[in-house]
């Protein structure tokens, strides 16, 4: 039997309703339970970085406990691979160890707390170690495998510092066991750790029960990863359940791309489902930790250096997801670029505009309103006036402001009830805009159009759109006029699309559009009147595209697009028509582009457009002046906004410059909106 990699199990996956009561999950669920509470995260801040002079090494699956005062880590560690590529995980083959008085450090690096012994039943491998204490004892189960197959190994400590296996052997071996974690559940101790069916090959959660922490029940199931289909598209990883006020939270991922993790909320320890989601936390091999009065999230990975860790959040109202557009920018109605974010600090709108496009000049920033729970989203409509929409913090309701024919601006005006996110707006073939939002926590998306064309008043709200959906919706306009809506379903299970019959018609029934994927995908029309959408793996290992065959017509198969990225990539035409394609991998340090050589036609090779030294909160943003010429947006981890111009339209670009300076909010999608501190308590 050949040693399975992590690597190559990441590589084979390849408002009517927005004033309803906020049910935030799906029916079944809601009808049955009383609601737990939802789980969010506060922003990551790095605290340990285990590299070596001259040598960048990562940290992954980890584990933290607190002995006599003190935190201690225990980690996979690796040397990282060039930035935006994946390490070789068959090389992992050692363990770190660290301590610090608190969380957040200073930490202090120790020996090596294990290392791969191929004399010890053909360990070949070291992955995923999880720690506890029981009767003076530190347990730490840990995955380790090689041509004998996945195994599920123990060693035991007195001290956290020497650590001795166990004699006999592997305590299980699966088909592909690995990630354990341990919790006391009642009068037993359970352990959770994922496999793959041997009959499907979907992605599984199982349990085994113990009384004594070395003989282990036979397997059940947990958690059945729906996304996965029998060539294995997707990966389960890292599960961690925690049980708060009787009910039990699965943290699990890679959920909304590489560097995510859901929560799904469950009575029973045994069985969880996606119609148990209860939140978000956007990190990777996340692991939930208290020092008994605060909550932390701790998060690593093979493209960060080291552990980071954030403040964890259990709250009543669900986390909002975020728009991957930030900024978000559209010509206005007397035909100037206008940009809109939100402040780091207080996440207030900032607005700037372009006073001429000739010669790039820009006003400086200034507030526009807020504080907003999520970067705006905005519709033009048919003479040109601005329409922007935002999400109060907290999601609690929807706000719009309308642009007058003079530039100048009404009012902040409610627009609708509790939502998830700033809805996706595009305008119809009559010339009326039209909203699609997603309620809180997913539960449905809901719709909503202007009376008449520009028009100050709109209809109610559609509660019957649509959903549940596993991300906010996106929107096309077809060739025809004919809008088309895409969303992702649940736990990344699938795409799914719908459009108008006619233009401005009835809207056909929902249809699946793709297998599993991460996140949200985006969708665009090129210079031959044809939408493609781009979407990620679940894993976020590869990006891909589907274009329509013909303009308003049928679709292609999917073909790949990129190599790793966070978030579906950005496509946006340029003056001629070509697409002009980029994606952010995870870690944040290489952007990629490429472009289609002619209008609905081939893509040429990708090249790397990363500004050096400089790492990425989140993919840019784009949009066209009056000038044709495209410009990039892109918000840097500490906040800073960077710009790429096109020279002229449809041409090459200029260098990466600074835009403004003032910091704004470096949101990740599917992160909480609000601008917490380290460790302060969300308002």
């Amino acid at each position: 039997m050949h040693p399975i990699s992590r690597r190559r199990l990441l590589r084979a996956a390849g408002a009517g309703a927005l004033a309803l009561p906020l049910l935030g999950r799906g029916a079944a669920f809601a009808a049955t339970l009383a609601s737990p509470q939802w789980v969010g995260a506060g922003p990551f801040t790095p605290v340990y970085d285990p590299s070596l002079p001259g040598r960048r090494r990562y940290l992954n699956d980890h584990t933290l406990i607190r002995a006599n005062g003190r935190w201690h880590l225990f980690s996979i560690v690796g040397d990282s691979a060039t930035p935006g590529e994946a390490p070789d995980s068959a090389a992992e083959t050692a363990f770190a160890h660290a301590s610090a008085p608190d969380p957040y450090g200073p930490w202090t690096t120790h020996a090596d707390a294990l290392t791969a012994d191929p004399a010890y039943h053909g360990e070949e491998h070291l992955w995923a170690p999880h720690v506890i204490e029981a009767n003076g004892t530190y347990w730490m189960f840990y995955a380790a495998g090689g041509s004998d197959g996945a195994a599920i190994n123990l060693a035991t400590s007195t001290d956290l510092f020497t650590w001795t296996r166990l004699p006999s052997g592997p305590l299980f071996r699966g088909s592909a066991a690995r990630d354990p974690m341990v919790a006391r559940i009642g009068t037993e101790w359970v352990m959770y750790y994922t496999e793959e069916s041997t009959t499907d090959r979907r992605h599984l959660v199982c349990h085994r029960r113990s009384t004594d922490l070395l003989n282990w029940s036979e397997p059940g199931i947990a958690f059945t990863d729906e996304s996965t289909t029998a060539t294995g598209v997707s990966v389960t990883e890292s599960p961690y359940v925690v049980e708060r006020d009787g009910w039990y939270h699965l943290f699990i991922g890679p959920r909304g791309g590489y560097e995510g993790t859901d929560v799904l909320a469950s009575r029973d320890p045994f069985s969880f489902t996606l119609d148990g989601y209860a939140g978000h936390v956007p990190g990777h091999a996340v692991e939930p930790v208290t020092d008994g009065e605060n909550w932390y999230a701790s998060a690593a990975g093979w493209f960060r250096r080291g552990l980071s860790l954030a403040p964890l959040y259990w709250q009543d109202t669900p986390p909002v997801w975020q728009s991957p557009d930030n900024p978000v920018a559209a010509l206005d109605v007397q035909g100037r670029l206008t940009v809109f974010a939100l402040d780091a600090v207080d996440h207030s709108m900032l607005r700037r505009v372009q006073l001429d496009p000739d010669t790039d000049t820009w006003s400086d920033w200034e507030e526009f309103g807020g504080p907003a729970g999520a970067v705006p989203t905005l519709g033009r409509n048919t003479n040109g006036r601005l329409e922007v929409f935002s999400l109060a913090p907290g999601g609690t309701n929807l706000h719009h402001r309308v642009q007058r024919p003079d530039g100048t601006w009404y009012d902040w005006e409610e627009f609708g009830g509790p939502a998830g996110a700033a809805p996706a707006v595009a305008r119809n073939a009559d010339g009326r805009l039209e909203v699609f939002a997603l309620s809180p926590g997913g539960t449905l998306v809901a719709r909503r159009r202007q009376w008449s064309p520009g028009a100050l008043t709109w209809d109610p709200w559609d509660a019957g759109f649509g959903g549940p959906a596993g991300a906010p919706p996106v929107v096309g306009v077809n060739a025809d006029g004919r809008l088309e809506v895409f969303v992702l379903a649940p736990g990344g299970a699938a795409l799914l699309h719908r459009w108008q019959e006619t233009p401005g018609g009835d809207w056909a029934p929902w249809n699946p559009f793709g297998t599993p994927a991460g996140t949200a995908p985006r969708v665009t029309r090129d210079g031959s009147g044809r939408l493609t959408v781009s979407a990620i793996a679940p894993s976020g290992v590869a990006a891909f595209q589907r274009r329509q065959s013909v303009p308003s017509g049928g679709w292609d198969d999917w073909q790949p697009l990129f190599g790793w990225s966070t978030a579906a990539p950005l496509l946006v035409p340029s003056a001629d028509g070509r697409l002009e394609g980029f994606t952010l991998a995870p870690g944040g340090e290489r952007l990629d582009h490429r472009w289609q050589l002619a209008p609905g036609g081939t893509w040429d090779a990708a090249e790397d457009f990363t500004e050096p030294g400089v790492v990425l909160a989140a993919g840019p943003s784009a949009a066209a002046d009056a000038t044709g010429r495209l410009h990039l947006f892109a918000v840097t981890a500490d906040g800073q906004v960077r710009t790429r111009v096109q020279e002229q339209p449809s041409s090459a670009w200029r260098p990466w410059a600074a835009f403004g300076d003032r910091a704004v909010a470096a949101v990740l999608s599917g992160a909480p909106a609000q601008p917490f501190s380290a460790r302060a308590t969300p308002p």
